[in-house]
């Protein structure tokens, strides 16, 4: 029988090629074990990575509708909350100017005007709402303000109004103005149209179409301006004429308190169909998640067995190898 042995060198060849093997396959299992994902996926997935691919695709546009969701919830909140100031703004001024359209002294007319260029200021500035770093009432241009300052408005109504002597005249001046194309959407209004609508997921759009230039929120502009009016001196010759505006501009903004319950009722729609786009969406993205993780997830327990196996086999590797570097003629022929 013939005997094949090998040399030292093939021997020490040998001995390094399996260690070296071990060695990598020790960092690979210490990965898996440390991350709980296969660390070559490639070779976990026998090379079919489509429904990996697939799923990451998934979980990829779902997160980017998730992203636009965020945002556009936050400005319907932010829309919301302005409304509710706005309301508060109505409501208090209507009262004042209806007060001051029935009362016998012209102070308390004076009073009121005084307050509707207060409460006007405050209307504007909460339609100059952001979020974040856009403007939320200003459309398309969200990088500045939707209205301009009430003094520049007003400035920009006055000459509206030349040759209108009684409150009738004022009230329907100040209304074709803010009804005229060329007269508050292009003097007062600085923003740019109503924003299309945003994906917020598979097959489903919201926009966040509200500016300052909707007829509700133009309506309550109108009345507040035409009661600051009062404090511009509009009809000063005419203590009976200026408590008619007064009563007429507390009426008109009663009126317009409809409006916007109805305004804010649509924008509630839309957050009640993004809060149900964003579950859904949170909910695919769990599903898809576990499906994701059950084809790219190491086994550990398998794992941990094979990590073990290596290491012994490593250590075995090591001892084999000391004992034969320290090998002798002496110790042999001994």
């Amino acid at each position: 029988m013939t005997m094949v042995s090998l040399g030292d060198l093939a021997r020490s060849l040998m001995l390094q090629r399996h260690t070296t093997s071990a060695n990598t396959r020790l960092t690979r299992l210490t990965q898996e074990v440390a991350s709980g994902r296969h660390a070559d996926q490639a070779a976990a997935a026998r090379g079919d990575l489509g429904p990996l691919a697939a799923i990451e695709g998934a979980l990829a546009r779902l997160d980017g509708w998730q992203v636009a969701a965020a945002g556009l919830s936050t400005r319907l909140d932010t829309m919301q909350t302005a409304l509710g100031a706005l309301n508060g703004i109505g409501d208090s001024l209507s009262t004042l100017l209806v007060a001051a359209g029935t009362a016998s002294q012209a102070d308390q007319v004076d009073l009121a005007g005084g307050e509707a260029a207060d409460y006007l200021s405050a209307a504007i500035g909460v339609l100059n709402a952001r979020a974040g770093d856009q403007s939320v009432f200003a459309g398309t241009r969200t990088d500045r303000p939707a209205l301009t300052t009430a003094d520049e408005l007003l400035d920009a109504l006055l000459p509206a109004l030349a040759g209108a002597t009684t409150a009738a005249g004022v009230e329907a001046a100040v209304q074709a103005w803010f009804d005229d194309p060329s007269g508050f959407a292009s003097q007062a209004y600085s923003g740019g149209p109503a924003q299309s609508a945003i994906a917020v997921g598979p097959g489903q759009s919201l926009a966040p179409g509200v500016t300052a230039t909707d007829p509700a929120l133009k309506s309550l502009l109108a009345g507040l301006a035409t009661a600051a009016l009062l404090d511009r001196g509009i009809l000063a010759d005419a203590p009976l004429e200026r408590r008619e505006l007064a009563a007429r501009a507390g009426a008109g903004l009663m009126a317009n308190a409809t409006d916007r319950t109805m305004l804010a009722a649509r924008i509630g729609i839309g957050q009640g169909q993004l809060a149900e786009a964003q579950a859904r969406n949170a909910a695919e993205e769990t599903a898809l998640g576990l499906a994701r993780s059950g084809l790219v997830a190491a086994d550990p327990y398998t794992t941990a067995t094979e990590l073990e196996a290596t290491r012994s086999q490593l250590e075995t590797l090591y001892t084999l190898t000391a004992r034969l570097a320290g090998l002798s003629l002496i110790e042999v022929l001994r």
